[in-house]
């Protein structure tokens, strides 16, 4: 077996849900798929692999500015 670092291997996580008015994020690290992580705001870090910033802000993920509200 390889010993892999933590530094070179890249994990990946799954957003499951998103409650923008609680700004609650819950999401999924690929080293442990059976638990759901919660955080307030984008995560800092992984509490299970330790990697910086496991959620990017990807453009599926932001508001464009083009959504208008019905009056």
């Amino acid at each position: 077996m390889t010993d892999v670092s933590k530094g070179s291997a890249q994990l990946l996580h799954f957003v499951e849900a998103i409650d923008e008015r609680r700004g609650l994020f819950s999401f999924a690290c690929e080293s442990q798929p059976l638990a759901t992580i919660r955080s307030y705001g984008r995560p800092k870090r992984c509490p299970f692999c330790e990697q910086e910033n496991p959620i990017m802000t990807g453009l599926s993920m932001k508001k464009d500015g083009t959504h208008q509200e019905k009056i």
